[in-house]
Order: C-alpha cells, then structure tokens, then sequence
C-alpha cells in the first residue's frame, strides 16, 4: 500500500496538472509580467510607478497566499485518500463476489446522474459505515456491517445518498472547509457556519438520493436501522452516515428531522404515483 508521503505527491502531482491551478499561475504570472513592464518603461511618472508597485505587492500576496491554501488543501486531501486506501483504522478492500452488485448498482446510477466512474471498495468493518471520497479517483467505502444490516433496497438508498456526495462536491468541499475553519480559527461566525453547512448537504443528499433511488422510505428505514447499532467508535467517525451530536456544533443533522424529511416526500412521490394513474 501506499505511505502518506506517496500518496501527497501523488495528490500534488494530479493538482498541479489540473486546468484550476495552472490557469490561475498563468494569469497571475502574465499580469506581474505585465505590471513589471510598465514600471520599467514609465521611470519618471511616480505617480503611476506608486499604483503599480501596490499592484506588484497585492499580486505577490495573493500568490504566496493561493500557493500555501493549496497545499494544505491537497495535504488534507491526501490525508482522506491514504485513510482509506490504507485501512485507517479498518482494511479496505476489493469486494467479493457476492458484493459485485454493488459496483453494478454505483455504475449505473453514477452513469445517470454524470458523476463519472466511481470506484466501491468494501470496508472490512462490523460496523455500519459508508464514506464518499471525491478527487480524481472517486470512491465510496462501504463496510460489510452495513451490507449485512441493511435490505438490498436500503442498501442502494445509502449508496445512492453517496453518490449524491460526489455529485455535489461534498467531499472536496469537506476538506476545503475544514481548512478555512482552521485559518479563521479567530472567527467566531464560522464555527457555527461550517457545520450548519454541512447538515444541510446532508438534508441534500438524502433528498436527491432518496428521489434518484425512487425510495425515500427504504433511506429512512435504513438510518433507523445504522442508528440503532449505535454511534461508531471515534476513530470511524469520517465513515459513518451517522454523527455524534454536539449540539449546534454537529456536523450531521438530527436523526428524527432527516426521518421525518424522507418519510414526507415518500408520502409525496406516492400521492403523485396515485395522481398520475387516476389521470
């Protein structure tokens, strides 16, 4: 397997290479270049030399600053990607025979929705869990405890809710934010506004989930069941579907809220199956 060291170069390497980052370079090494040959060839007008050394000095500041948060993104990034790929806390892998349904499953539903190929590694874990892991190389961990727990319906109900992850950016953006919270530790506004923000992409992703599946209640069922074995050991928090509670600190919405969500839009769906054949 993989060391972490390997796996930062790795998330480097595809980083770097990507349209985002070396467009961003290319702008900001065309607009220095730029503003250097202006302040060359204009010697006698201090006045504008005075703007464009102010200019030079932002850019500076924004580069240095766009450098530093991107590799703390792809450190963070790599972080997720080694702990999965590595087994830590639990061993991942390959899924057996009687577990290929589930990449069948993953690829049909990601071919619908224009997520691209999706990768299912299975997690050798009694535990309940399930993780969506966004980059290059998109991945849903899925542990055999939650196979075993769950109905195959229920089951495809909590892939489809992950697959919903990485539709939306979920993942990344879980790194992204994680990082700026650590930046602005000295901000007060956004300890509250990162999990909020979470619990709603949860909200999210059990609605789109639950309407790209077609059973919202089979998700709700599903929840209940996860929920009743109990909140997971702390090391497999990042796993889990559930969340510990910490109140308006908690990254994961209340269990009885996302329940009652599901179960009105299954009674929804229902009543437009009913309108649509009457009709």
């Amino acid at each position: 397997m993989p060391s972490l060291v390997e796996v930062i170069g790795e998330a480097l390497q595809h980083y770097w290479l990507s349209p985002f980052p070396l467009t961003v370079l290319a702008v900001c090494g065309a607009s220095i270049g730029t503003l250097l040959y202006v302040f060359l060839t204009n010697a006698r007008n201090a006045k504008l030399r005075v703007s464009l050394l102010t200019g030079l000095y932002a850019l500076s500041i924004f580069f240095w600053v766009f450098i530093a948060v991107s590799l703390v993104l792809c450190v963070s990034q790599a972080r997720m990607v080694a702990y999965a790929r590595n087994g830590v806390p639990v061993a991942v892998g390959g899924l057996a025979e009687s577990e290929k349904w589930l990449q069948k499953y993953v690829d049909l539903l990601a071919e619908f929705e224009g997520v691209g190929h999706v990768e299912v590694r299975m997690v050798d874990s009694e535990e309940p869990l399930a993780m969506a892991i966004g980059g290059t190389d998109r991945t849903i961990l899925v542990s055999r405890g939650m196979v075993s727990l769950l109905e195959r319906d229920e089951a495809e109900t909590v892939i489809a809710h992950e697959v919903m992850h990485l539709k939306h950016h979920d993942a990344e953006f879980k790194v992204f934010s994680r990082v700026l919270s650590r930046i602005l530790f000295f901000d007060p506004f956004s300890k509250f506004f990162d999990p909020a923000v979470h619990r709603e992409r949860e909200y999210l992703a059990d609605e789109m989930g639950a309407r790209s599946s077609g059973r919202p209640a089979a998700l709700a069922s599903a929840l209940l069941k996860i929920a009743s074995r109990g909140v997971p050991q702390k090391a497999s928090w990042g796993l889990s579907i559930l969340g510990p509670a910490r109140g308006v600190f908690r990254r994961y919405p209340p269990l009885q809220e996302r329940v009652n969500r599901l179960l009105l839009l299954s009674d929804l769906l229902g009543s437009r199956d009913v309108d649509g054949a009457k009709a």
